[in-house]
């Protein structure tokens, strides 16, 4: 979310409900010096100097009171993160089992911001509910589709949103509806310190023998196009409004390119790919150069998708 439009705090305050802040002592986990290349998808980068794992939200809540934090890092299935291989200086907060809460109605699920999206995905399928098929392709938790409004196959979060929980940087619950998000695509409004602590989606009735043939093609589809089976970030670049990435990324002849044990997907040349042994730095240089290789020939700006985290150490290729 390094881009995100800025929500007017206010507005957001004045307009949503609040619920009383719990003043209790910390009951999580803290650690020290995490390895953060074992919980990302891409398998690289430093420590994390300190990482915090809330029992809950209102453990959550107590941590940010003890602990205030301008920024906070938030890391749920790591998916789409780059730890750069200085690591992380100041805290981490693990979202985990406190937040893998669900329930389901008629209508719609109330589903807390640690679920794997295909788990949420899988569980609608079985009850009959649809409008979540998209989700079972995406490679991440509720909490980062949320707060990168995570999209597949015609569908985003903010269409199936009806209101999301989340917290501010001094522990207090609201609730805010999805216009007070300015959701946008692939991107959110909500400010930087807030965090995503679960939402209620939208679904409708139907067959779950119709649910899961729909699921079954999505997946079809991704296997089709996309690596799987490696260890990589998902998209690397936002899609410019002038056409998907990959093309431009493609056309710059960046398809199948190495830079150390760092590539290019050549199924996917949107999709980075750590090879076995392959440096944050190399990852990060090697998508630089596609980037500047597709503005020196196309005039495009591609943005970063893929969210980075800490300190560049260069390798001295």
């Amino acid at each position: 979310m390094e881009e995100s439009a800025t929500l007017d705090r206010e507005n957001v305050e004045s307009a949503a409900p609040m619920m009383p802040l719990n003043s209790a002592t910390i009951s999580g986990r803290i650690e020290h010096n995490v390895p953060l290349s074992k919980m990302t998808w891409l398998r690289v980068g430093g420590e994390a100097s300190c990482m915090f794992h809330p029992k809950d939200a209102e453990d959550l809540s107590a941590f940010l009171q003890k602990f205030p934090q301008e920024n906070p890092l938030i890391l749920g299935a790591g998916s789409n993160i780059l730890v750069r291989d200085g690591g992380v200086a100041g805290w981490v907060i693990k979202i985990g089992k406190g937040f893998r809460t669900f329930q389901a109605s008629e209508h719609h699920v109330d589903v807390g911001a640690g679920l794997l999206d295909r788990y949420v995905a899988d569980q609608c399928q079985k009850l009959g509910l649809s409008g979540l098929e998209f989700m079972t392709t995406i490679p991440g938790t509720i909490g980062g589709g949320l707060s990168m409004n995570a999209s597949c196959y015609g569908t985003d979060f903010a269409d199936r949103l009806v209101h999301a929980n989340v917290m501010d940087p001094f522990g207090k619950i609201h609730i805010l509806l999805p216009q007070e998000l300015n959701y946008g695509y692939r991107s959110c409004g909500l400010p930087l310190g807030w965090i995503f602590l679960g939402a209620r989606l939208m679904c409708t009735p139907s067959n779950p023998e119709d649910i899961a043939l729909t699921m079954a093609d999505m997946h079809l589809q991704r296997e089709k196009t996309q690596p799987t089976m490696v260890k990589t970030g998902g998209s690397t670049f936002a899609n410019p409004q002038q056409g998907p990435a990959w093309k431009y990324i493609d056309q710059a002849g960046f398809r199948g390119k190495k830079l150390g044990q760092a590539m290019f997907s050549e199924k996917h040349c949107n999709f980075l790919i750590n090879q076995g042994h392959a440096t944050a730095h190399d990852l990060e240089t090697l998508a630089e150069q596609a980037k500047q290789a597709v503005f020196d020939q196309s005039g495009i700006a591609l943005q970063w998708e893929i969210v980075r985290w800490g300190e560049i150490i260069a390798t001295g290729r």
